[in-house]
């Protein structure tokens, strides 16, 4: 719905799922995880497990924060993928929906944000490994009950230690995400218009990236109690704390300014920073009251039960919403929400069509892209993958020359335009 059009006050409401699917954790590796993270070094067992949960150890303050970091409800990891199918096929369900639906009536709605793990040596954790893995398990557990939901893409780039625990702040020391992009062109005819940050890391070589690519982001966590400091691997410093969007700087993808890409805020759900809480949502309400539009968007992982956070989250946004009469709140997915917070019209449907003649290839769009650039996807003989560059012919046409043209099997073009409308086209020679 267009912001003209709009009679009164609307708080988009927008979940997206980090979908990484299951997940182990040893009881050793939660003690480790304590110690890297919270720099508390305790033998792990299950005695003092239950003392951490309950307090009972003097930890200088922090008993509190650590028992919310160690509760039953968060080590529950779904380790198989039927129990994380037998947990979504509840979660949306359409009486599930039905019942945590939006004052309006809208149904609930998730934007799932899907990974490829991929580049790893080792998987301690026993996470869904490969290409198009998840994808495929949610295109099965989703079939028929897909409503207004949207599908995004979740990343976290490959460390040099190629460990699946490890952390990467750099998007330019390898090039798996490139792989996983070909590959969901060329072998599932995908390619996305929203992006989540794998850590919600990012910096401004990324930002530059996605500036070629995708419109929309959903990574920026900064809130108040937000912990980042110099150095952290997740910084958000600086970043508005506004629920809604900013156009990220060139020159610091924290700040405002002039690229055409949209960050949005999300916020996580009941976990110990950058969380979602009571005053975060008025501020949401008194936004969309005050301006006529804002999103209000949180995140989590479906590696959990994701209905005890949705449920915490729908009764906060219920219970508040009754100060606010005026404002109407609606569960949307994350690409209608951004259209309609940015106000961006909708194109007429975009079609791409490539011809192949004497060594060159030739691209045609029917209209302009999201920054007049495209996704070129090569897979060549032996099962290589990779993204390559174009020649900017016009804003509506494209040229690629290889010398390559021998070893390559196919081509294909991922497009995207400013209102997140997406094509693929494959080409297999």
């Amino acid at each position: 719905m267009s912001n003209k059009l709009r009679l009164k006050p609307l708080l988009y409401v927008v979940h997206c799922v980090d979908t990484e699917g299951p997940l182990e954790e040893t009881l050793e590796a939660t003690f480790e995880r304590l110690r890297k993270e919270r720099k508390i070094d305790l033998p792990p067992s299950l005695l003092t497990l239950k003392a951490l949960q309950n307090k009972e150890i003097d930890l200088g303050g922090s008993e509190n924060e650590i028992a919310e970091y160690l509760s039953p409800s968060r080590l529950a990891y779904l380790s198989t993928w039927q129990a994380v199918e037998d947990m979504i096929l509840k979660a949306t369900d359409h009486k599930y929906r039905l019942d945590h639906s939006g004052s309006d009536g809208s149904l609930y709605t998730y934007s799932w944000f899907i990974i490829d793990v991929v580049g790893y040596k080792d998987n301690p954790r026993r996470k869904a490994i490969g290409f198009h893995t998840v994808w495929d398990q949610y295109q099965h557990i989703l079939k028929d009950r897909f409503f207004n939901d949207v599908f995004g893409w979740h990343f976290h780039t490959v460390p040099p230690t190629h460990n699946a625990l490890h952390y990467n702040t750099c998007w330019t020391n390898n090039d798996f995400h490139e792989q996983v992009l070909s590959r969901k062109i060329i072998e599932r005819k995908w390619f996305p218009f929203l992006f989540r940050s794998g850590g919600v890391i990012e910096r401004n070589d990324l930002n530059y990236w996605l500036e070629r690519f995708i419109p929309f982001d959903y990574s920026n966590q900064n809130n108040k109690f937000s912990q980042f400091s110099p150095g952290c691997q997740s910084d958000w410093r600086h970043s508005p704390t506004q629920w809604g969007a900013y156009h990220p700087s060139f020159y610091d993808y924290r700040r405002p300014g002039q690229m055409k890409r949209s960050i949005f805020r999300c916020l996580d759900v009941k976990t110990p920073g950058c969380v979602l809480d009571d005053h975060e949502v008025k501020n949401a309400f008194h936004q969309a009251r005050e301006t006529g539009v804002a999103v209000l968007a949180y995140t989590n992982h479906d590696r959990r039960d994701i209905r005890p956070e949705i449920e915490y989250a729908w009764n906060l946004i219920n219970s508040i919403s009754k100060d606010f009469p005026d404002v109407e709140w609606q569960y949307t997915n994350a690409l209608d929400a951004a259209k309609n917070y940015l106000n961006i019209e909708e194109n007429s449907k975009l079609s791409i069509e490539l011809e192949y003649q004497d060594e060159l290839l030739t691209i045609h769009s029917n209209q302009p892209l999201f920054t007049n650039d495209l996704f070129l996807a090569i897979k060549e003989k032996g099962d290589i993958y990779y993204r390559d560059n174009v020649t900017i012919e016009s804003e509506t046409s494209w040229s690629y020359y290889s010398p390559r043209w021998s070893s390559i099997e196919s081509i294909g073009v991922g497009a995207v335009t400013s209102c997140g409308q997406s094509v693929c086209k494959v080409l297999t020679f």
